[in-house]
């Protein structure tokens, strides 16, 4: 019986030893848990408020630096007589009329034969319009295939194509001064408009397919005027001349430079000292240049205005990339140690050239890539998760 008694009590120890163990264990492993979570929050907090410690775990920790010759490369015999320009998630050339797309791994996926040797383009999602500067041919590409192509009567002078390949054509050498001419997906001619005494700047198509804003100028009088108006798609089918929702006059010698609609049918108008926010009920300054030393604003991404002001000069040259939210007017700003030599806007993706280098940030500010060079980038090809690096013999291919 004492012997029973006696291997229960050892048992029961042993047991007590083992529990007392595995709750040691479980310890550890909760404050090994939680010490991520602090380390990971902590991680998170400085990422976000301290920018040296930002480029720190972005260049050694998240490898977000890359470097010429480690890339996929497009090889080029030369890039005279080519042009090259990107579009959803190609690289393009165009070279002898032929077109030619490549992937993220720099192959060829196919080549369209496009009759067009001096090319004027402009992308919207997997839409790319292209069409002969000062000529009459034009194409609609949607991926990797040509829904439809037309002769243009007259010169085509600027293209335009919204997110459902929807296109409007600027249209010079006719009988008018201008003529814009809409088209839809399918490549059916819906309207023209007729514009007897104005040039007209750019025009825009809006996402819902409702409605073509037209930028025009007129150098006739004594100070320059430029206008905006608004023309109802539906009603200029059955009547082009009746279907002017609303005509605004911008301030005497306000040039007028680019538009741009965003979502709920509002028109971004840049002009050449401010940006205005316009729509049927009011007509909105959102920002001024005229205290900045402003070297590049771009209008062309989703809902958000860009524009970089310069800092400092010399030896120490400083930039700051403002991004503003068009709605809101929130700000947020990315510092650069250069003067940028050119920027390049592609939906949320902002790509700026510093000569040997290149950065890509998104449109929260967040860097995506960092490009380093030998020898000087001559341009910057943006699509939308795919870049191109122009160079004289090569394009050297960035995902994104």
């Amino acid at each position: 019986m004492k012997y029973y008694m006696f291997n229960g009590l050892k048992n029961n120890k042993e047991s007590n030893k083992l529990k007392k163990e595995i709750n040691k264990k479980k310890v550890w492993k909760v404050i090994f848990i939680i010490l991520c979570i602090i380390l990971l929050v902590v991680s998170i907090v400085l990422y976000t408020t301290n920018e040296k410690c930002r480029k720190i775990l972005d260049k050694y920790l998240f490898r977000k630096e890359i470097y010429e010759n480690n890339l996929p490369t497009i090889k080029l015999e030369s890039n005279e007589n080519i042009n090259t320009f990107a579009y959803s998630k190609y690289i393009a050339i165009l070279e002898q009329n032929k077109l030619k797309l490549y992937n993220r791994a720099a192959n060829e996926e196919s080549n369209l034969d496009v009759e067009i040797s001096s090319p004027i383009y402009e992308t919207n999602g997997d839409y790319l319009a292209i069409a002969e500067k000062n000529g009459q041919k034009l194409y609609l590409i949607n991926n990797k295939n040509i829904v439809w192509q037309n002769e243009i009567e007259g010169n085509i002078s600027s293209i335009n194509v919204n997110k459902n390949g929807y296109v409007s054509v600027i249209i010079s050498g006719t009988s008018c001064k201008t003529v814009v001419q809409t088209f839809d997906s399918k490549g059916n001619e819906l309207f023209k408009t007729y514009l007897f005494t104005t040039n007209v700047v750019d025009s825009d198509i809006s996402n819902d397919n409702k409605y073509l804003a037209i930028a025009e100028t007129n150098f006739s009088g004594i100070v320059i005027q430029s206008s905006v108006k608004i023309i109802s798609l539906e009603e200029a089918k059955q009547n082009p001349s009746d279907a002017i929702k609303y005509v605004h006059l911008a301030k005497a010698d306000d040039l007028i430079i680019n538009i741009k609609y965003q979502s709920k049918n509002e028109l971004l108008c840049m002009y050449d000292k401010h940006i205005d926010m316009l729509n049927e009920d009011n007509n909105t300054e959102l920002l001024s240049f005229e205290n900045e030393d402003v070297l590049f604003s771009d209008i062309n991404i989703s809902s958000k205005i860009v524009k970089i002001v310069k800092k400092s000069s010399g030896l120490f040259a400083e930039s700051e990339i403002q991004i503003i939210n068009s709605n809101t007017n929130d700000t947020v700003t990315y510092a650069i140690e250069n003067v940028p030599k050119a920027i390049y806007v592609q939906n949320n993706v902002i790509a700026i050239n510093l000569g040997t280098s290149a950065i890509f940030i998104n449109d929260n500010g967040w860097l995506i890539k960092e490009y380093k060079s030998y020898q000087e980038i001559q341009k910057i090809v943006l699509g939308d998760n795919i870049a191109g690096i122009v160079s004289k013999n090569k394009i050297e291919v960035i995902p994104l």
